[in-house]
């Protein structure tokens, strides 16, 4: 199952890199909210297949509140000093991918069962991926 991580630490490193290449911009708050957020659901939900385990569990759960927290915190300034609302869609893969990636790492007992939500969520990363690339064309 080691075999997993590897192959998803290389797809979430083969998104990012062709994500952020050429990209000039400035730093986005409420995109950077949406991010930490998105990223605290995948490892919240991953948490549920291993609830059982409790130091995996617990684990899983303290750092997706404090990325939730941080997220929350960053979508309110970026509210109140009303600065620029985009999402971009590349955004959101890379994070579903990396988070899918951290969730794997952290699940110690890994089974067919504990690996679904992180897979998921990998392939969906995939296919936000392809949809912004094809939204540029």
């Amino acid at each position: 199952m080691w075999v997993v991580l590897l192959i998803n630490t290389l797809v979430a490193a083969f998104l990012a890199f062709f994500s952020f290449r050429n990209r000039h911009e400035a730093f986005n708050l409420f995109n950077a909210g949406i991010v930490f957020i998105v990223f605290g659901l995948v490892l919240l939900i991953s948490a549920i297949p291993v609830f059982k385990d409790f130091d995996t569990s617990s684990v899983l759960m303290f750092t997706a509140g404090l990325l939730l927290i941080v997220g929350i915190i960053m979508l309110i300034v970026s509210w109140v000093t009303k600065s620029e609302r985009a999402v971009r869609i590349k955004d959101i893969a890379v994070t579903l991918a990396v988070a899918a990636v951290c969730s794997i790492y952290l699940i110690r007992n890994l089974s067919m069962i504990n690996v679904i939500v992180p897979e998921l969520a990998m392939f969906l990363a995939i296919a936000l991926f392809a949809v912004g690339l094809k939204k540029l064309t």
